[in-house]
Formats: structure tokens, sequence, C-alpha cells
């Protein structure tokens, strides 16, 4: 897939929030003190592909106040054009809090994100792309976008994706053993028939599809379920501290398939591996092909969960190192 826009390779779509966390692993009732980071599928994803070397734009509603411009401001400082997204005054942002755990204590998040100016703002408000503005038009659906109340933000989603004919993109991520909203599910369905790229993790194929199986067995259903697109499937369960593994498949348009396994990654923080999956992705596909899109997302996850926060801080020569297996001692 190669690139046809004329202003932007990505445009990104979705809600920015700001993540506490307490320092030194403490639960929240010990700590006294918090690191507050960027947050969001999207903006994570459109700071990813700007570090790579892509002209990339983030789609999004912020309150006019300090917070909201502590996103702005973080995610224009990467490069990324924030032009795009809208001011609401007085409006809220978002929290997301992130007890980060150490076994045998998994990590816990909760969200804040009652009244933000992204969910109060009436769909619509957003400055979508016309075709000659970007090449791929990249939609977030990782929590917590995935809530009811943005149900008529899904809608407006779904019609800008069935007016394009510029490839969109749909990285979907629904919590494990979580039912969604019917009217949420309903578009969530629509989004994934309507997208020509779909990322997805393996509990979404399980929460959407009804799927079984080991990842490996999901091939088959790519191909019958998903048709002629470009769909990646990853196994992204991992832990919150120590070593893991990181692994997925991908189905060609025409039924090629490939896997992609990257094992002894050193966790730091997990946060961001998605956004930065999606952004490999869309490098690998906007340059080469299905299989480089597994490759280069499942690279840049990996080193997402090697610096804390859920930013990106990678770049192009990272990314190649860590394909070409000499920038670390992982293994493939």
């Amino acid at each position: 897939m190669k690139k046809h826009g004329t202003g932007y390779d990505a445009v990104t779509w979705g809600e920015g929030f700001l993540r506490l966390t307490p320092r030194g692993r403490e639960r929240f009732e010990q700590a006294s003190g918090f690191d507050v980071t960027v947050a969001g599928g999207a903006l994570e994803t459109a700071v990813g592909l700007a570090r790579l070397g892509l002209r990339t734009a983030w789609l999004s509603v912020v309150g006019d106040t300090p917070l909201g411009m502590k996103l702005v401001n973080k995610v224009r400082e990467h490069g990324v054009d924030t032009d795009r997204v809208a001011r609401l005054p007085g409006g809220r942002t978002g929290l997301c809090y992130a007890e980060t755990g150490s076994a045998p204590r998994p990590t816990r998040t909760w969200y804040d994100m009652d009244d933000t100016a992204f969910r109060s703002t009436r769909s619509g408000t957003e400055d979508w792309p016309s075709d000659r503005e970007t090449a791929v038009l990249h939609l977030d659906l990782t929590a917590p976008m995935l809530d009811a109340v943005n149900a008529s933000r899904l809608e407006a989603a779904l019609e800008c994706t069935r007016a394009a004919n510029n490839p969109v993109s749909l990285l979907l991520d629904v919590p494990g053993g979580e039912r969604l909203d019917d009217e949420v599910e309903k578009r969530v369905v629509d989004l994934v028939d309507a997208a020509e790229i779909l990322m997805l993790t393996l509990r979404s194929l399980e929460t959407i599809c009804g799927f079984e199986g080991p990842l490996a067995t999901a091939v088959d259903l790519a191909r019958t379920r998903f048709g002629a697109k470009h769909t990646v499937v990853v196994d992204h369960r991992l832990p919150a501290a120590g070593v893991a593994t990181w692994s997925g498949i991908a189905v060609s348009p025409t039924g090629e398939a490939f896997e992609d396994r990257i094992d002894g990654i050193r966790v730091i923080d997990t946060d961001g591996a998605l956004g930065a999956f999606a952004a490999g992705c869309l490098l690998g596909l906007q340059e080469d092909c299905t299989r480089s899109a597994l490759r280069y997302g499942s690279a840049a996850a990996a080193l997402a969960c090697s610096v804390p926060g859920p930013l990106n801080w990678f770049t192009r020569e990272d990314l190649e190192l860590q394909i070409e297996g000499t920038g670390s001692r992982l293994q493939r």
C-alpha cells in the first residue's frame, strides 16, 4: 500500500486524557506523589508515526484549559499537527488512574471520563479530513473509547468511513471478559466491516466474534470473516513487569498468512504498546506490505514496553535495528 495523500500520511482519531501513576510502584493508598503523562491510543499512534518520520495529525476534542492544552502541547512537541483538535472552553480532561503491579499483584486501571470535552461535545464537531488531505484515516477503538456515551461519536466515524475513498485503519481492543453496550457493539462491527486495515487484539476476536483457540488458529477466521482486508491480530496480554512475549499473525488481502513472535521483552511499562503497534503497522503498510506491517508493529510494541509512560520515544533507527535483530537481545 503506497502513500497517496497530499497533506498527511495519516490522521488519527480518538480521545486523549491524563494518566496518573503512583511513583515507585506504590499503591494509591500509599502514594504521596504521582507521575502525570498524556495518554490515549490515537494520540499515542500519532506521536509514534511522527517520530518515525511520517506527516501526521491528531483529530480530537479537548478542553480549552491548562490540562487540555497539556495534551495538545505534548503531542505537538513530537511533530504532530494539532490544528484539527477542537477546543471546548472550560471542557473537562479525562483521567486514568494506573496502579502498576508487581507479581503477584496485577496492574489495575480506573478511568474517570464523565463529561469530558470529547464526550460532551455534539458529534459532527470533528474536522474529518478529505481524501486529498490524508493517505490513511486511523480510528482508535481502545479503552476508554468503547463507552456507551461515545455511541454517537462512533456513528459519526462510521459515516466518515463509508464516505472515504482513501484507506481507513481501525485498532480494536475490547477488554477481556466484558460485554459491550449493544449499540456500541453494533457500531464497532459496522466499523470493522467498513475499514480496509484491521488491527485486532486476540481478546477482541474472543468477545466480538466468539473466537476460541490459540492465536495461530485465528488465520482461518481472518480469511473468512474479514475478506480482502489487511488484518493483523496480536496477543498482547503482557505482564506488568518482568519478561514477556509479543506474538501476532497477519493476513493479506490475497489471503497470504504471516506470523511473528518476539521473546525476551523486559517490560518497564505496557501502556502505549498497542498505540506503538498501530504506528509500526501503518508504517509497514505504507512502505511495503502486510508482512512488514506485522514485523514493524511487533518491533514498535516491544520498544514501547522498554520505557515508562504511554508515549513512544523510539526513533526510526531504533525500529530498524530491532527488526534487523541488532538493536537488542530480543529473539524472534
